[in-house]
C-alpha cells in the first residue's frame, strides 16, 4: 500500500500538493473528535498525516483505487488515533472503535474530492520515489497539470470567453492561457492555477497572491488566510503589492541602556561583547514593519555596521545616528560609538569620517585615527600631548594600501607568498597586486615573509 507522510514536524515541508487539503480534512476530523488537539495551523508541529491507498490489479488498464486512507494522530503518539477514508467520507476514532461520518460541508467534500483526483493520477504514474523531494516535485508537476485543465475549464464557462478563444487552437493540458498565451502561475499549496498576466480576464480566477520580486511565491487566497502569521507573503504597506515577508524591513527597536568600554587600540574584543548586550538589552518598542523593498519611508535608515542591532532602523530609533562628512556612511549611534571602523572621528575636530572618504588615515588594526587632513595643516595647535598618542602609520596592505600603525605592525599578519608584502584581513583572499599570489600568515605558511618589505607610508 503506497503511503506518504505529508505533514509531520520530523521532516522539512517540501509544499506536498495535497498538504493544505489533507490539513482541511485533519482540522475536521479533530474539531468532531478531539477538539483540544485541533490544529490551529498547518504548520503548528503537533501532529503527524500520512496519506495512502490501495490497488486492486484485476482489470487491465489504469488501475482501480479500492480505498483512500489518511492517518492522523499527535507527534507525541505511537499508534494512529484516526482513520480517515474519502469513499464514504467517515473516520474511525481509534481509541473509541467508533465509525463517525463527516458532514458534507462544502470545503471537505471539495477537499476529499482533490485527494482522491491526485491519489488516481499519482497511482498512475507507476513510479516510487524514496526521496521526499523528489516525491514532492513529482506530485507538484501532477497536480499542476490537473489544474491547468480545471483552469481551462473554468475559462470555457465564463461567458466572455467564447468571443476571445480559438477554440480550434483550445489545448486542455497547455501550461498557457488559452486566452492571451501568458505561462500560467500556480499557488505554492494547492496548485491553483491563473494567467500571470494582471489583465487577462483569466487572471481572476482565482485571484492569486504573488512576490513582485520573487515570481514563484504565488498564494491563493485560501492558502493564504489558512496559512495566518507563517505565509510567506504580505502587502506592502506602502505600496499595497504582494512581496515576500522577508523582503519587508522591520526595526527591531533601539536597544536601552547599553554600557560598554571601547576596547584598547589593538584590541577587538568589544565586538563579542557588543552582540551579547544588543540580545541581552530590552528594546524602546517592540519590532515595526516597514516596506517593500521597492518603496522608501521617510526617515527610515540601514547602519553600515554589520553587527548593528536591526538592519533598518525607523525615524524614532534612528534620531541619534551619525553620517560621515562625505555622506556615503550612516551608522546608528551605538554602532557609531563601540562599532571599530564603521566612523573614524578625527581626534581634534571630532568630525565623523568613514573609510573612502580620503581627508583621514586611520590603522586598519587597532583603529586609531590621525588628524583629519584639515587638522593636519594646523599640526602646530595641536596639543605634544596629544601629537604624542596619534598613530604613526609604518605600512600599508599590499592591495588595498589600508595603514598600519606601529604598534600593530608587529601583529601576526597575512602576507603574500612571492614577495611578502602584508595584506590585511579584509584582503587575505584576495590576490596581491604585484604577486597576483596569497598565502596565510607568515607564521601559519611558514614563509618568513619580513615586514620590511610592506610599503613604508
Amino acid at each position: 500500500m503506497p503511503t506518504w507522510t505529508i505533514i509531520s514536524p520530523c521532516e522539512k515541508d517540501y509544499d506536498h500538493p495535497m498538504r493544505m487539503n489533507i490539513f482541511r480534512v485533519m482540522k475536521t476530523v479533530y474539531r468532531m473528535s478531539d477538539s483540544s488537539n485541533e490544529p490551529s495551523a498547518v504548520d503548528e508541529g503537533k501532529h503527524i498525516a500520512t496519506l495512502g491507498y490501495a490497488m486492486l490489479q484485476e482489470k487491465p488498464g489504469s488501475p482501480d483505487l479500492s480505498s483512500v486512507v489518511m492517518h492522523f494522530r499527535l507527534c507525541t503518539q505511537s499508534v494512529t488515533q484516526f482513520v480517515v477514508t474519502t469513499s464514504p467520507m467517515q473516520f474511525v476514532d481509534m481509541a473509541r472503535n467508533i465509525c463517525i461520518l463527516i458532514p458534507p460541508c462544502k470545503l471537505t467534500v471539495s477537499a476529499m474530492a482533490d485527494i482522491d483526483e491526485f491519489v488516481f493520477m499519482r497511482s498512475t504514474s507507476f513510479r516510487g520515489l524514496n526521496n521526499p523531494v523528489e516525491e514532492c516535485d513529482l506530485a507538484r508537476r501532477i497536480w499542476q497539470q490537473v489544474q491547468a485543465k480545471r483552469y481551462h475549464r473554468r475559462l470555457l464557462q465564463q461567458e466572455v470567453i467564447g468571443d476571445i478563444i480559438d477554440f480550434a487552437c483550445y489545448r486542455t493540458r497547455s501550461p498557457r492561457c488559452s486566452i492571451c498565451d501568458s505561462n500560467l502561475i500556480y499557488c505554492n499549496g494547492c496548485q491553483v492555477a491563473s494567467c500571470e498576466s494582471d489583465n487577462c480576464p483569466g487572471s481572476s480566477e482565482p485571484p492569486l497572491a504573488r512576490c513582485g520580486r520573487h515570481q514563484k511565491e504565488v498564494l491563493c487566497f485560501p492558502c493564504f488566510e489558512e496559512r495566518g502569521c507563517t505565509a510567506e507573503l504580505e502587502k506592502c504597506p506602502e505600496c499595497k503589492s504582494w512581496c515576500c515577508t522577508r523582503d519587508i524591513s522591520s526595526c527591531n527597536g533601539h536597544p536601552i541602556d547599553i554600557q560598554l568600554i571601547p576596547g584598547l587600540p589593538g584590541s577587538k574584543s568589544v565586538l563579542p561583547k557588543l552582540i551579547v548586550a544588543y540580545a541581552k538589552s530590552a528594546r524602546v518598542h517592540s519590532p515595526k514593519r516597514g516596506c517593500c523593498m521597492e518603496c522608501e519611508l521617510p526617515g527610515w535608515r540601514s547602519c553600515n555596521s554589520t553587527l548593528c542591532w536591526s538592519k533598518t532602523i525607523c525615524p524614532e530609533c534612528a534620531s541619534g545616528g551619525v553620517a560621515c562628512l562625505c555622506q556615503e556612511v550612516w551608522a546608528c549611534d551605538l554602532c557609531a560609538e563601540y562599532s571599530p571602523g564603521v566612523v573614524i572621528r578625527c581626534p581634534r575636530c571630532d568630525r565623523p569620517f568613514c573609510r573612502s572618504c580620503s581627508y583621514i588615515d586611520e590603522c586598519q588594526d587597532c583603529h586609531r585615527a590621525h588628524l583629519c587632513y584639515d587638522c593636519a595643516e594646523e599640526e602646530s595647535d595641536v596639543d605634544d600631548g596629544v601629537m604624542m598618542e596619534l598613530p604613526k602609520f609604518v605600512a600599508s596592505c599590499g592591495r588595498c594600501q589600508a595603514k598600519v600603525c606601529d604598534r600593530c605592525v608587529s601583529h601576526s599578519a597575512f602576507s603574500c607568498a612571492g614577495c611578502s608584502q602584508r595584506l590585511c584581513p579584509s584582503c587575505r583572499t584576495s590576490l596581491c597586486d604585484d604577486c597576483k599570489q596569497w598565502s596565510g600568515s607568515d607564521e601559519e605558511s611558514g614563509t618568513g615573509g619580513d615586514t620590511g618589505a610592506d610599503l613604508d607610508v
